[in-house]
């Protein structure tokens, strides 16, 4: 009985230690599974999407983004046949056309933007950019009298808005919008829902121009983003910057060009003249949590110039990082502790 008694005494506790040895050995896989992480690249929406995405829902996590963005690309796109856009432009002069209730805020919200920054930003400029055909098969370089024509279609105030009806036209035949300097930036919000839903706490995105953060690192570490230095190899980098939540928006002259008797033309047209921008600046990165406009922004501040940064540069609804023709790097005073410039050839502007 007493060989018994000592026996039983025994069980508890080597239960006890298996169960922490199972806890241990669980724990351990939780952790790597958390760490780990898979990563792809796509081109959609005319660009190349890429993620990294950690955590034990990484892979599904990964499919659902590329194909809620192929959705959203068959919506929004200029060039997709049967999207939503095409069926304004279709329609342009002719009838209102009724859209899903996310393409009427996208379209009324971008309408706004224009209107803030002067026109700087304007999503009627696709009669230039198809003009033009800077990121198509055939770039040219219009007459000036193509230039002109195309020029009197671009103005955001032709843009109907109908919020009862959720209706959309453009007042004159021949007007088109084109969502490509504010779809990118809005997109990351649209993905990030999408890590949301599958449980996603760490993870960063880049559509084109546009890099968006999820959370941390695993253990805790912010991401180091890498900011492109101005030039067109653009895995040189400017520097690296933290900002968690953040959708980090870069636009400028050297992203995509074509060249005609040694004269750059670039993709981002000023919609006062109908030419590429002729900007003071290299390049205009802004950070927001809201996409659309980071994205929007960026494009309307290299318009603007460097004049249009300064006066920005305080602004609570974003921060800005921008370079200037000189090399001078211009920065938020909320972002400085977050940016690290790494490349010699440019420096900091005086604060």
């Amino acid at each position: 009985m007493e060989t018994v008694k000592k026996r039983t005494r025994r069980w508890p506790a080597a239960v006890a230690v298996a169960a922490l040895l199972l806890a241990l050995l669980l724990f351990g896989r939780w952790y790597e599974e958390g760490r780990a992480s898979s990563s792809s690249t796509d081109f959609l929406m005319n660009t190349f999407v890429s993620q990294t995405v950690y955590g034990p829902h990484r892979e599904e996590a990964i499919t659902a983004v590329v194909e809620r963005l192929r959705q959203f690309e068959s919506v929004y796109s200029l060039y997709k046949d049967g999207s939503q856009i095409e069926a304004i432009n279709q329609n342009a002069g002719i009838a209102p056309v009724e859209v899903d209730a996310e393409v009427f805020t996208l379209i009324a919200r971008a309408k706004a933007l224009s209107e803030e920054s002067g026109g700087a930003f304007d999503i009627t400029v696709a009669p230039l950019s198809l003009l033009w055909d800077i990121t198509g098969k055939n770039p040219r370089v219009p007459a000036q009298g193509e230039i002109d024509q195309a020029l009197a279609l671009v103005d955001y105030r032709d843009i109907l808005l109908d919020e009862e009806r959720g209706t959309v036209m453009l007042r004159r035949s021949g007007q088109k919008l084109d969502l490509g300097a504010i779809a990118k930036g809005y997109a990351c919000a649209v993905a990030g829902q999408v890590y949301r839903q599958q449980g996603v706490e760490s993870a960063v995105l880049s559509i084109g121009g546009n890099v968006y953060t999820v959370g941390h690192q695993p253990g805790g570490k912010p991401f180091d983003i890498g900011v492109s230095a101005p030039v067109k190899d653009r895995t040189e980098l400017l520097g690296t910057l933290h900002a968690d939540g953040m959708v980090i928006s870069t636009s400028g002259a050297y992203e995509r060009y074509f060249e005609v008797d040694g004269q750059r033309y670039h993709h981002i047209f000023d919609p006062a003249t109908g030419w590429p921008a002729q900007s003071d600046l290299l390049s205009v990165t802004v950070i927001s949590e809201d996409g659309a406009l980071a994205d929007a922004m960026s494009t309307a501040l290299f318009v603007e110039g460097l004049s249009g940064v300064k006066e920005n540069l305080d602004r609570e609804e974003f921060s800005l990082l921008a370079v200037d023709a000189t090399g001078a790097v211009y920065l938020s005073d909320n972002i400085r502790d977050d940016f690290v410039l790494t490349d010699e050839n440019y420096h900091l502007a005086d604060a």
